[in-house]
């Protein structure tokens, strides 16, 4: 089976060890919860924001060669794959227990809407119109979505959204959902809109940038049952499997409690 997260920042303000300890502690009780079939893969979708650039930082770092490995932490290991826009970290002691890390980019429409493009590690400029910037993902070869925020499909933005659902049935996207979403928060009414339309909704944590919510990543997303069949290869793989019609996504963990939900929100305004 393969568990993925697919909305994940790694900030400045995160402790490396303790992001990734957190993540294999989180897929692994997501994958004991649904009594998971083994051998289990792990991965992360990385979103990263014009201000962020981790990932750039270990592709740089990392030897091309896929025999070579590079010590990123205390007591994580990193290894290039054999596709350009993926590594793999495992803590030093445990080579067998991995996490594979694929780029991805997030990008801010000129209607202030957010798109991710998963797979995609080249840059696109913040400023574009949706329709631009749909464009220049698949011109990437990346995968679109476009993820849920608070406040962020409120008023024209959401009717903007609904347009381009509508519009635009043939191109291959997702709606993103995220563990940051409270309890109290209904379901957004445009996942039932797009749902009926086939298009499938893709979870994941989007961690706010405050050092604990490193321990969060892992803890929301989908799994698909199925194994990694090219496990040097987990982006190209997990991107085809994602494309192909009918696709089962099944969803794993649960959304924030309403009282961390505003502690986190405090946090933010005062930080």
């Amino acid at each position: 089976m393969i568990f993925v997260d697919a909305h994940v920042h790694i900030y400045d303000c995160f402790d490396v060890d303790f992001l990734f300890d957190s993540v294999l502690k989180n897929f692994q009780a997501a994958a004991a919860q649904q009594a998971a079939v083994q051998p289990v893969s792990f991965v992360l979708l990385l979103t990263e924001g014009a201000a962020e650039g981790w990932f750039q930082v270990m592709l740089a770092s990392i030897a091309q060669d896929v025999r070579e490995s590079v010590k990123i932490s205390a007591k994580w290991t990193g290894l290039y794959s054999e596709e350009p826009g993926s590594l793999t970290v495992f803590r030093h002691e445990s080579p067998d227990e991995r996490l594979h890390l694929v780029g991805g980019r997030q990008v801010v429409t000129r209607e202030k809407i957010e798109v991710l493009a998963l797979y995609c590690i080249k840059t696109i400029a913040d400023g574009l119109s949706l329709d631009e910037t749909m464009h220049a993902v698949e011109q990437c070869e990346g995968v679109p979505v476009l993820p849920w925020g608070v406040g962020k499909w409120v008023g024209n933005r959401g009717r903007i959204i609904k347009r381009y659902l509508v519009a635009h049935p043939e191109r291959t996207l997702f709606l993103g959902d995220n563990g940051g979403r409270p309890l109290f928060w209904p379901t957004p009414a445009l996942f039932h809109f797009a749902r009926k339309r086939g298009v499938a909704v893709l979870p994941g944590t989007d961690p706010l940038p405050l050092p604990a919510e490193a321990g969060r990543v892992g803890s929301y997303g989908f799994y698909l049952e199925e194994k990694m069949a090219h496990r040097d290869s987990p982006a190209t793989y997990l991107r085809n499997a994602l494309r192909s019609p009918g696709k089962k996504i099944s969803p794993f963990g649960c959304l924030q409690s309403n009282r961390l939900f505003f502690m986190n929100q405090l946090r933010l305004r005062f930080s």
